[in-house]
């Protein structure tokens, strides 16, 4: 096996968790996809870097918050955290309560302070395992899966108050 079969099985087994960070950042899966693919390019240019006293898995997301906050430094005029695009059911009624409990629930999940936000980002738009973020913050995963149902609680909070 090569070093090239090497960098193309990291990429290959770390993208889906590597996409699913970025999204929960960025909310955006457009710029997510940039997010990844800088990242992992990143991440080739600085192999030798990687001490291996984490998981390649953490490494990743660390290079993709980089990139991330270096992209939002640069475009810091523009919006780059627009909310994600729903696709498109055949019922255009269903969509648009869809739409408007997702901005409503992102609203308020804006509003959370860190590390609430960024927990609750990685699990409910990155679909990533509390193993994986207790990783990203070195904490442990049930550390993770306390501040995800926290990060819930107050936006079901601030919801109900809000009605």
């Amino acid at each position: 096996m090569t070093a090239l079969d090497d960098l193309e099985k990291m990429c290959s087994l770390h993208y889906k968790y590597v996409k699913s960070y970025a999204l929960s950042l960025c909310l955006n899966e457009t710029l997510a996809e940039d997010i990844t693919q800088e990242t992992f390019y990143n991440a080739i240019k600085k192999i030798d870097t990687f001490k291996n006293d984490c998981k390649i898995e953490t490494w990743l997301c660390s290079i993709a918050k980089n990139v991330f906050l270096n992209l939002k430094r640069k475009k810091s005029t523009e919006n780059i955290l627009d909310y994600p695009n729903l696709v498109a059911d055949s019922n255009i009624e269903e969509n648009v309560i869809k739409d408007e409990n997702v901005r409503r629930i992102l609203t308020e999940a804006v509003k959370l302070e860190t590390p609430y936000k960024e927990v609750f980002y990685m699990k409910s738009l990155g679909d990533m395992p509390y193993s994986t973020i207790a990783d990203v913050f070195g904490k442990t995963e049930n550390w993770a899966r306390v501040t995800y149902f926290r990060a819930k609680k107050q936006i079901e909070e601030r919801m109900s108050s809000d009605e």
